[in-house]
């Protein structure tokens, strides 16, 4: 089971009431808290969720303005983002398996947040960029979200990203 941590307005647009009890992760499992925002992408009327992983800011783009709408393609989204970056097998087996359902919480986290407008800023200048929004290239802002530089907590780093957070594990 995934916690997922969503901004105000994508619980409005979900029509989600967030859960009094927060599950714990299963033994082992790294993925299990995330966070969940809506961004333009910059065609009107077209919008799409980002989901970050918390600490590792791994970010995955959905197309669509809700997370039960967008829940289906976030579940085919990672494991293909995982294989695309050369995790083990078994890892994202394993991920996956916890990966059965959702539990939705409010954010509570001020600096994940601003982490999250900073992406939300190159994603949709990202997404500007396209000819419509069916054009857009999910694989391609997730790679670059792979390569967006935030302020390390890591000993002995100012800066890494998702990709240098998990070459470490």
């Amino acid at each position: 089971m995934l916690i997922i941590h969503a901004v105000q307005k994508l619980l409005n647009t979900s029509r989600i009431e967030t859960g009094q009890y927060i599950t714990k992760p299963a033994d082992g499992q790294l993925m299990h808290s995330w966070y969940a925002r809506l961004f333009s992408s910059t065609f009107p009327g077209k919008l799409m969720v980002i989901y970050v992983h918390e600490p590792s800011l791994l970010t995955v783009v959905c197309r669509g303005k809700t997370i039960k709408g967008t829940w289906p393609e976030f579940v085919v989204r990672l494991p293909a983002l995982l294989h695309r970056y050369h995790f083990h097998e078994a890892f994202i087996t394993t991920e996956m398996k916890e990966a059965n359902g959702y539990v939705v919480a409010k954010t509570n986290s001020r600096s994940m947040l601003a982490h999250m407008n900073q992406m939300i800023f190159q994603l949709e200048y990202d997404c500007s960029r396209f000819y419509s929004y069916e054009t857009i290239l999910l694989d391609l802002l997730e790679d670059r979200m792979m390569d967006h530089l935030y302020q390390s907590k890591l000993k002995g780093r100012l800066f890494t990203s998702a990709k240098e957070y998990w070459q470490d594990k």
